[in-house]
């Protein structure tokens, strides 16, 4: 894709300050940044930028902690040496 920064903003619609702004200063609204990719075809990649979350609730997240700490293996610890030091 050989686009000018003006041809890149009028197929995203988007104003060409904002393209501007986009490329050199990475700042950009979510609704600019989904136009830009999609008028560079690249619209597939947002996902990565937006993980699922780990859980829903709070609580969704304790369950999962304390699942978590019950599937860790135990740790066991060693009981002091009874050498004497001398």
């Amino acid at each position: 894709m050989n686009y000018t920064q003006a041809d890149a903003a009028a197929r995203a619609g988007v104003a060409y300050r904002t393209w501007r702004r986009l490329e050199s200063e990475g700042k950009a609204s979510i609704e600019d940044l989904v136009r830009a990719a999609i008028a560079l075809r690249c619209e597939r990649d947002l996902a990565a930028l937006f993980p699922e979350p780990a859980a829903t609730s709070m609580d969704a997240l304790l369950q999962q902690q304390r699942a978590a700490q019950a599937a860790a293996p135990k740790r066991r610890l060693r009981a002091p040496s009874s050498k004497a030091s001398s």
